[in-house]
């Protein structure tokens, strides 16, 4: 299942709260408008103070623009908090709706499976009530990825880069140039886990499926001595998980060493380059931290792809198996046509017993 195929599927469940939505983008707009003040200010602040020192003037000339620029660094900050405060709100409020009509949906199909659907080796009772929980958990980590954390984070690239450009077309480049590398590494970092991530969902199922059974079960399993047999045997399904989980961490540690020195020879570039011309006369001196500023908002996005990366293929990796519950039409309970008007009769057991081999009686 792509991740095309996610979103699809998706919608009807999200399209309720359509109103939800469309607010999350319009305060994501604002938003990505507001996280460029900064640069902008932080520009005229230092280009201001050099034109003061230049002119030989000190703090009696310059007080008022401390003032100033205090005040709209302290009023944009209150917006801003406002802005991310509907963002999160409205996101986690469609997170919270989606989840729950996900897990109705779920449970409404499943009361109207037939008994031979419970039979099967994949839907038993720990792997079914795994496949659900984790199904609508990723799922839900999606959408909120896209409305709380991706989208916000985006949008302030996007702008971030276009006033690089309008700023100095070579600036921009560089700032342009070290994306695709960030791309590349997150692509093939979620490469490399995507068997990993097919190996835990089974590990998990098998392993809670495995504690429900033990728990069930544990009469039978006292009354035949079979404890360090049931031990042992979890015991090795959590050491498979451990080592798929440890295998997990060791690549995204490596991946991420290299996006942060990537992104440290993107920082540098900016300063250099920006620097030369600084020294060129192309630019002030407030250039400089106004590119890199900038290039920190359209880094910012790129330094979460690894997660975003490992938890879309964690949505991918569960949603097959969650829709695939919500699909199974075959599977639903269709009730004969005889409907007789009264039933009669006498339904006997006798001389049934059991006993444990351990000498308790269960049944006499």
């Amino acid at each position: 299942m792509s991740l095309w195929q996610i979103i699809q599927r998706l919608l009807p469940f999200v399209r309720p709260y359509r109103k939800l939505v469309v607010s999350t983008l319009l305060l994501t707009l604002v938003g990505s408008l507001a996280a460029q003040v900064n640069p902008f200010v932080l520009r005229y602040t230092v280009d201001t103070v050099q034109g003061l020192l230049n002119q030989g003037l000190g703090l009696a000339q310059g007080w008022h623009m401390l003032v100033w620029v205090s005040a709209l660094l302290l009023g944009k900050e209150l917006i801003n908090t406002g802005i991310t405060f509907g963002q999160k709100y409205y996101g986690e409020k469609i997170r919270i709706s989606v989840s729950g009509a996900l897990a109705e949906a779920a449970v409404t199909k499943i009361l109207g499976y037939e008994l031979g659907f419970f039979t099967e080796s994949g839907n038993q009772t720990g792997k079914l009530q795994t496949r659900i929980d984790r199904g609508v958990e990723s799922l839900m980590k999606l959408v909120q990825n896209f409305f709380i954390d991706i989208l916000p984070l985006f949008a302030n690239a996007l702008v971030a880069l276009g006033v690089m450009f309008y700023a100095n077309k070579w600036v921009g480049l560089v700032a342009l140039s070290i994306l695709p590398v960030y791309f590349w590494l997150s692509y093939r970092q979620a490469d490399r886990l995507n068997g990993t991530r097919r190996a835990l969902r089974a590990l998990r199922e098998e392993k809670n499926h495995g504690l429900i059974s033990i728990i069930d079960s544990i009469v039978v399993i006292k009354s035949f001595v079979r404890e360090a047999y049931e031990g042992e045997k979890q015991l090795a399904v959590q050491d498979k998980l451990e080592a798929a989980q440890l295998t997990t961490r060791k690549t995204n540690f490596r991946y991420d060493g290299l996006k942060s020195f990537f992104e440290q020879i993107g920082v540098v570039a900016i300063i250099v380059l920006t620097a030369y011309l600084v020294l060129a006369g192309q630019m002030s001196i407030g250039a400089i931290m106004f590119h890199v500023l900038l290039f920190n908002n359209v880094s910012a996005p790129i330094r979460q792809l690894h997660r975003i990366y490992d938890e879309m293929n964690e949505a991918l990796t569960y949603a097959e198996g969650f829709f695939a519950i919500l699909d199974a039409d075959d599977q639903t309970e269709r009730p004969g046509p005889l409907r007789p008007a009264h039933l009669h009769g006498t339904f006997e057991l006798r001389h049934v017993n059991f006993t444990y081999p351990s000498g308790t009686a269960a049944l006499h």
